[in-house]
């Protein structure tokens, strides 16, 4: 049986500049950090195990102003990487241009951190909002309560989605972990008005375009990478923007040997060093 296997070995394959790097958002993964050895290698005995937590939900209640944008945002970490869905009054909110999401399959084997994020663009009275997240079989989720703090119901047309406003970044990982050779999604699903355009660079801070090798950005937004390498470690940034300003947002990118559960230590440090 194959299990993941965290070869980050900073001290023996990076720089002290990028081990810091490495050690401060190794941080957005707590449950990554408690298998990791003081020498940078797992633990023997510390398969990757399946896993799903809020690690931040919306307020219990939120008092929403007329022509106001109110954001609500669910972070969840989880293995394999989970997805957060709206609801509002226990009926799905399609957040974004439908036409444009593209279907991805989540691997098996990733691990990661997500922030979503739900524009509320108006308020009948009270609602009832509830982000949900899954991973796998493991469901988790959180509700808030939103009221309008206007004296009358606010105007129900579509003007309110029509007027301008700067980009936002809504759903991201904030850190990233998969396998070496598998093909990975990084999300970037921005809104604003008009629609931005999203770009991504590298981890050496390079644009990636329709030239770059391995990599694509779809429509949507999201950077699908092909085979993924150990070079490929590092921030990647994805940039939304429109003619009333830019957004931006990074994920940690951390790529992940293989190994059979009882490699010894040895073993897996040479393969890192080869």
């Amino acid at each position: 049986m194959y299990h993941i296997v965290l070869c980050f070995a900073a001290a023996l394959v990076c720089s002290s500049c990028r081990a810091a790097s490495v050690n401060k958002h190794l941080k957005l993964l707590p449950e990554l950090e408690n298998s990791i050895e003081g020498n940078g290698l797992p633990t023997k005995h510390s398969p990757a195990r399946r896993f799903l937590s809020l690690t931040k939900r919306p307020h219990a209640t939120h008092a929403h102003a007329p022509g106001a944008l109110l954001s609500l945002t669910c972070e969840a970490l989880g293995a394999p990487a989970p997805a957060v869905r709206w609801f509002k009054n226990d009926a799905p909110v399609y957040e974004h241009d439908t036409e444009s999401i593209e279907q991805i399959d989540i691997n098996p084997t990733s691990l990661a951190r997500v922030s979503s994020t739900l524009l509320v663009t108006r308020t009948e009275d009270t609602d009832e909002y509830t982000c949900l997240a899954s991973s796998g079989k493991k469901v988790v989720r959180a509700s808030t309560i939103v009221y309008s703090t206007a004296g009358v119901t606010p105007d129900k047309t579509e003007r309110s989605k029509l007027q301008p406003f700067a980009p936002r970044i809504l759903v991201t990982y904030k850190a990233f972990v998969d396998t070496i050779g598998n093909s990975i999604v990084l999300p970037c699903k921005a809104k604003g008005h008009p629609r931005p355009r999203v770009t991504w660079k590298d981890n050496n801070g390079t644009f990636v375009t329709r030239d770059t090798k391995r990599m694509k950005v779809l429509r949507s937004g999201e950077l699908v990478i092909s085979s993924l390498l150990w070079s490929d470690m590092g921030e990647w940034t994805c940039q939304a923007a429109n003619i009333f300003g830019t957004k931006t947002a990074s994920t940690f990118l951390y790529p992940a040997l293989v190994s059979r559960m009882k490699q010894p230590a040895t073993e897996i440090q040479s393969s890192v060093n080869t």
